[in-house]
């Protein structure tokens, strides 16, 4: 892996490598490296998954965007294909991970986030060609729509008894609601909190659009943030504080925000089966987990 990263660095950029430390936490199929050479220090990240470049390109698009309206981010150097890999080169921004940092400061993490994501939720459409004809549905409703039609008596999740024919039916039922409610659309982060952020004196930089998507807003947001629970209530109040909701106006939202939630994770689950995705049990665990919150 040294090897290839110090000959895409002297191929891309024509610097020679003087260090090179893994980063880890990234899963293990994004290999993730900080780099330094004679003039700068990098970020280098690579996946021999085949639809990595598509995602790089995703990424790269949103934190260009992102950055346009205040929202301090990496600036992507470079990306390519060498050998079986997908890479991309990123600036290494300055600061600590936002996991490392107090209550105090998270709380204040919290808080920009909702911010950002008000902002970024106004985007309408990923305007990368090649994204745009890889998604999954054109739209939410055609989301909603397939998920409730794949409910039905053929169902692996029935057959695999994730899901009881009477859980079924009331997951039919409940989704069916959101048919007649008009929502508004957006620029979805998707992986919010304080991992994917680096902290600087105060500054929240934002990282990692690697599960960005155009969904509901803010509802989505929202409930990936909860079904995530990496935030404290606090931290919560905080973040939707930021997105410029009152508790007492979430409340109103709170039921369509679990049933979205419902219908995200069914989604990703039918994407995961189609796509024969190994590790399908975490999909279905989601599944049922989310259905058991519903009221």
């Amino acid at each position: 892996m040294e090897k290839l990263i110090k000959n895409i660095l002297k191929e891309e950029l024509g610097e020679n490598l003087h260090s090179i430390i893994p980063i880890n936490g990234f899963g293990t199929i994004n290999k993730v490296f900080e780099i330094k050479n004679d003039k700068s220090e990098y970020i280098i990240r690579l996946n021999n998954d085949p639809s990595a470049a598509l995602e790089y390109q995703k990424e790269a698009w949103c934190m260009e965007q992102t950055a346009s309206l205040g929202i301090p981010s990496p600036k992507v150097i470079r990306m390519g294909r060498r050998e079986q890999y997908s890479y991309m080169i990123q600036n290494k921004l300055n600061g600590i991970s936002g996991m490392l940092c107090k209550a105090k400061e998270k709380e204040l993490i919290w808080k920009n986030l909702g911010q950002y994501a008000a902002k970024y939720h106004q985007i309408q459409q990923i305007e990368v060609k090649e994204v745009v004809e890889a998604e999954f549905h054109e739209n939410w409703k055609s989301r909603l729509l397939y998920n409730i039609k794949e409910l039905n008596e053929n169902d692996s999740l029935l057959k695999k008894k994730i899901l009881t024919r009477k859980e079924q039916h009331k997951a039919k039922e409940m989704l069916s609601t959101l048919s007649a409610i008009t929502f508004e659309t957006g620029l979805v982060h998707g992986d919010l909190g304080p991992r994917n952020v680096i902290w600087l004196d105060g500054l929240v930089q934002l990282i990692d659009w690697g599960s960005a998507e155009i969904n509901v807003v803010p509802h989505n947001e929202i409930g990936i943030v909860l079904m995530s629970k990496e935030a404290t209530q606090k931290e919560f109040n905080c973040f939707l504080e930021g997105l410029g909701i009152a508790p007492t106006d979430y409340q109103q939202i709170e039921q369509e925000v679990k049933l979205l939630n419902l219908l995200h994770r069914l989604d990703k689950y039918r994407w995961a089966e189609g796509h024969e995705v190994e590790n399908i049990n975490d999909f279905e665990t989601s599944v049922k987990a989310t259905f058991d919150r519903l009221p």
